[in-house]
């Protein structure tokens, strides 16, 4: 009967420690704010927009001369590259 019990309680905590791991493997180690400051580091200017799309942050920066930069920031490692190149 204890041999049961013991079995049980191993197999909730497996399964209840599951979506905690998984949500923190889902979660970008870079923050939006974090990618906004890279984006901008690399490419000066204001920062207009930041949009979320499949782990990474598209972020739009107006420069001074008026164009708008759309920049991409991956969520994961924070590499930073102009959409498009």
């Amino acid at each position: 009967m204890l041999n049961i019990r013991v079995f049980l309680l191993a197999i909730v905590l497996l399964f209840a420690s599951s979506p905690q791991a998984k949500g923190q493997a889902d979660k970008p180690a870079v923050s939006r704010e974090q990618a906004a400051a890279l984006a901008q580091e690399r490419y000066p200017g204001k920062i207009v927009k930041v949009q979320t799309e499949n782990k990474q942050y598209r972020i739009r920066v107006l420069q001074a001369d008026g164009r708008v930069v759309t920049v991409l920031v991956d969520g994961q490692s924070g590499r930073v590259k102009r959409d498009g190149i």
